[in-house]
């Protein structure tokens, strides 16, 4: 996921007042997906290539200390975790738009986890005569699930 955008620019660029997203709870903390662990966010990255992310410290939302905006390049789908600042057990999820971004970055999370947590440096990239990017965890036949 890239984190380029600067300050909440994902935030007025994609979420409308008319989205109703859904909403749900995960236990995956969002600095598992976001933290420090750089072969993690790499990992994860790779998979979820069109997605941004951003922190917004307290969103002057009641109950919510911290939120993570994941959203998609193309603007079309949108995720927001909450921190209520107290547990780090489980936190609320909120999704807008054809895909859903937590989902996903769960689902990469965990891919990066069951491959044994690869660092960068296992990865590689086939660029295809045709320009297409294919990634992959020590050897070419071994792709990395992409979504987009």
């Amino acid at each position: 996921m890239r984190n380029q955008r600067t300050g909440l620019r994902i935030f007025r660029d994609v979420v409308r007042d008319e989205h109703v997203p859904e909403e749900s709870r995960t236990t995956l903390s969002p600095w598992a997906v976001t933290g420090d662990d750089w072969a993690a966010q790499f990992a994860i990255g790779l998979q979820l290539r069109d997605v941004w992310h951003t922190w917004h410290d307290d969103p002057d939302v009641d109950g919510v200390a911290k939120r993570l905006w994941l959203a998609t390049t193309d603007a079309t789908s949108w995720a927001a975790v909450d921190w209520d600042g107290q547990t780090e057990e489980q936190f609320t999820v909120w999704q807008h738009g054809p895909r859903r971004l937590w989902n996903e970055a769960e689902a990469a999370y965990q891919w990066w986890l069951h491959v044994g947590s690869p660092g960068p440096e296992r990865f590689g990239m086939t660029v295809a005569p045709d320009g297409r990017h294919t990634p992959w965890l020590d050897a070419p036949a071994r792709p990395v699930p992409v979504t987009d």
